[in-house]
């Protein structure tokens, strides 16, 4: 279970990074039909990551901190370009550290 959250997170991830993509390309994205659903996604995984584990519990705050910000951000076009790549990056590295540690059997 604990290898799976960390494995939908990242794809969460990823579907922030295409949108942010989009929005900097003029794609207008409705609140109701899309931004509202993919921000209860995140939340939802958020939740089932901290219902499945009370390890990592310093990156756990941080993933959550800057990914939920991040899950609305994305679908501007006028979101810092850097400021947006400093946070998904300090995501991803947390996210891969996890998952590391989880599937090599250190926790």
């Amino acid at each position: 279970m604990e290898n799976s959250i960390w494995s939908l997170l990242l794809d969460d991830v990823s579907l922030i990074e295409t949108k942010f993509h989009m929005a900097r390309e003029d794609h207008h994205f409705d609140f109701e039909k899309d931004i509202v659903p993919f921000t209860k996604l995140i939340d939802d995984h958020i939740h089932l990551m901290h219902q499945s584990t009370n390890l990592f519990f310093t990156q756990r705050s941080r993933i959550e901190s800057l990914i939920q910000p991040l899950s609305v951000s994305c679908h501007d076009k006028r979101t810092s370009k850097k400021q947006f790549f400093d946070q998904l990056k300090t995501i991803k590295h947390d996210l891969l550290t996890i998952q590391r540690q989880v599937e090599n059997g250190h926790v």
